[in-house]
């Protein structure tokens, strides 16, 4: 775990995500968050993007908006959203409890999901 590291961009190479760049943090004298302009990079191959309790789109996100409830993504039985290929489960799907076990379950069950219409494509 790394802590006080902002994500700054995702590294690509020949199309593919190569890894993170992240800048070291620290907090000035009225406790907000700064950059501190040292980066460094982790390799990866995957990126999951935790999006925290309730969803904000941005306004010019195009067309591809996700269904929203009072601000949690809507997904059927199988954890799969109004987006093609899109998935959600934890905290920001709505009549859930804010805990992680529920997070972790309902990513086992997205995953189970994902694996089965994977296999019948």
């Amino acid at each position: 775990m790394i802590n006080w590291a902002a994500p700054k961009r995702i590294v690509a190479r020949d199309g593919a995500v190569s890894g993170i760049e992240f800048e070291h943090t620290l907090l000035d004298d009225k406790g907000n968050l700064l950059g501190s302009g040292d980066l460094f990079k982790i390799d990866a191959d995957v990126v999951f993007k935790a999006i925290g309790q309730l969803l904000v789109p941005i306004a010019d996100g195009g067309a591809d908006v996700l269904q929203l409830n009072k601000g949690r993504i809507v997904v059927n039985a199988d954890y799969a959203t109004s987006l093609e290929k899109v998935y959600a489960g934890g905290d920001c799907v709505g009549g859930k409890v804010d805990l992680t076990v529920q997070a972790v379950e309902d990513g086992k069950r997205a995953a189970r999901s994902i694996d089965a219409k994977l296999r019948h494509v």
